[in-house]
């Protein structure tokens, strides 16, 4: 089951999210449980959360600007990590957002983050530009990847 930011179940929505993003990240999370309060509280921005049996498994977040989306995050927990998820997270959300009228979404990636880079560019994602030492703990590069929706076949 998925849930938007609007939909989801109430009760320690950033801690919940903190703790996948704690357990979903090879360094940890790079936000602490208050930005992700704050981010939840901003207009702009939205979550897609995937839930089986009342358990989350991962989400992604990100913020919706006119016909844009900045991704700001991919993480599945890394108890249910190699099984599917984040394709079928990534996949439902471009479909979302190509009923949204969305253009285009952009990401940034590790560059050491190979499974990630691959599976957005099977998701039809390319790489625009390298970001030197963007990423810290530890210091790497980062690749914005971006994807025009129109281009994708559904």
């Amino acid at each position: 089951m998925y849930y938007s930011k609007k939909t989801l179940p109430l009760g320690k929505i950033a801690e919940k999210i903190w703790s996948i993003s704690e357990a979903g990240y090879e360094h940890g999370s790079p936000w602490s449980i208050e930005q992700f309060s704050l981010d939840l509280a901003q207009q702009t921005s939205d979550y897609l959360v995937l839930s089986e049996a009342g358990q989350w498994i991962g989400f992604i977040s990100y913020q919706l600007v006119l016909d844009e989306v900045e991704i700001t995050h991919v993480v599945i927990h890394k108890n249910f990590q190699h099984l599917g998820h984040g394709a079928r997270l990534i996949a439902q959300l471009i479909q979302q957002l190509n009923q949204q009228g969305v253009a285009q979404i952009f990401l940034e990636v590790r560059v050491s983050n190979t499974n990630a880079r691959q599976l957005y560019e099977k998701n039809g994602f390319k790489i625009i530009n390298r970001r030197k030492n963007y990423y810290t703990h530890p210091k790497e590069d980062g690749m914005v990847m971006c994807l025009n929706i129109k281009e994708v076949k559904q």
